[in-house]
Parts: C-alpha cells; sequence; structure tokens
C-alpha cells in the first residue's frame, strides 16, 4: 500500500472518528453545553439533532472520499476535487492552532485565556487537512480522471 493510501485512510478513519462523536454530541445537549454550544441551540433538543446530524453526514462522506481516495472503497464522482476541498478546509479551520499553540508558549501575547478544547479540535483539524492534501498530492497522478466512453461503462 502506497503512503498516499495510508494518509488518506488515516484520515477517512478519523473522519468516522468525528462522525460518531458529533452524533453522540448532538443526541445529549448536556453534552452539546459542555462541548460549548450556545445555551439557544442546547435548550433547544429538536434543532440540536438535525444541526448536530447534518454535520455527522458531512463528517461521514468526508469519510467516504477519504476511503475512497485510498481505493478501499469504489471511486466516488470529482474525487481529487472532492479531497482538496475537504482537506483546504479541514487546513484552514486547523490553522487557528498555530497562533493558540504560541500563545500558550508565552510566545505571542493572547487577549483572552486559550481553551484546551478548542485548541485540541483545532489541531485534530489541521491533522486531518494535513492528510488530506498530503494523500491527495502524492497521489495526484494515480487519481487522474478516467476518460469516458460508452463501452467503459458497459465493462464496469
Amino acid at each position: 500500500m502506497k503512503i498516499s493510501n495510508h494518509l488518506l485512510f488515516i484520515a477517512g478513519l478519523l473522519n468516522f472518528g468525528f462522525a460518531v462523536g458529533q452524533a453522540a454530541i448532538s443526541i445529549v445537549p448536556a453534552w452539546a453545553a459542555a462541548f460549548g454550544a450556545s445555551n439557544t441551540l442546547a435548550s433547544n433538543p429538536t434543532v440540536l439533532l438535525v444541526a448536530g446530524l447534518l454535520v455527522t453526514l458531512l463528517f461521514g462522506i468526508a469519510g467516504l472520499y477519504g476511503l475512497s481516495g485510498a481505493g478501499v472503497i469504489r471511486r466516488l464522482p470529482l474525487l481529487r476535487l472532492g479531497l482538496f476541498v475537504i482537506g483546504a478546509l479541514y487546513t484552514l479551520n486547523g490553522i487557528v492552532f498555530v497562533p493558540q499553540l504560541l500563545s500558550v508558549l508565552g510566545i505571542l501575547p493572547s487577549p483572552q485565556v486559550i481553551q484546551v478544547l478548542p485548541m485540541l479540535a483545532s489541531a485534530a483539524f489541521l491533522l486531518v487537512g494535513l492528510l488530506y492534501l498530503g494523500g491527495l498530492a502524492s497521489a495526484w497522478k494515480s487519481l487522474k480522471i478516467r476518460n469516458f466512453s460508452p463501452s467503459a461503462v458497459i465493462n464496469y
């Protein structure tokens, strides 16, 4: 198995872990409040459940794209674009970890106290984003779009 397959496989599995965690948080309002949900969201279990399950679905789709890029499951449509967008969004969301870490280490001044949970979430998002982008970069040629021909569809 190539390194790109390993990176994308790990990213896909981590996304399924995110999905399970998000589903659990959206089912239990007390957990949602503990993880930083607003009082209005935590006090309305129906809205919390719907919003949480939508985010769970997005994590699941991202996990499927990771597994597809790793070659574990069938190739999904727009695979290279999907992997790039997922990796870029995770990396952009997780890049906040760098100034948070520098603030905790005392290198950068911080106007407020850095919370541990958001810092860990940012680190996890940055890690997964880099796994997606690294796996995509190393497998770019092997993820080439196939030429479409009617006989290819019939023989597939």
